[in-house]
């Protein structure tokens, strides 16, 4: 799947699963936290200096209007303009 330059494709960031107690982590609903699949191609992209790489993990505006989520392969996937990027984890 080809993806236009200024999206990232993120699916849901699954946390491990320990035995014993686990912290609850509350998440805004406002916010998402996603992991990256993949990037376009063409050129590498950076949220401030850092250059943002596969597999890392980030949180973005869940409900902006430039986030567009389908279903590929039985997979669901959100494509992500680079600008609602709020921070790599």
């Amino acid at each position: 799947m080809k993806i236009s330059i200024n999206y990232v494709v993120v699916e849901k960031a699954e946390e491990p699963v320990s035995e014993g107690f686990q912290a609850v982590e509350i998440q805004d609903s406002f916010v998402y936290k996603g992991k990256i699949i993949q990037l376009p191609a063409e050129q590498p992209m950076y949220l401030d200096n850092d250059k943002i790489k596969l597999g890392d993990v980030i949180l973005f505006a869940k409900y902006s209007p430039d986030t567009v989520e389908i279903e590929h392969e039985g997979k669901k996937l959100k494509f992500v303009k680079l600008s609602d990027v709020l921070a790599v984890l």
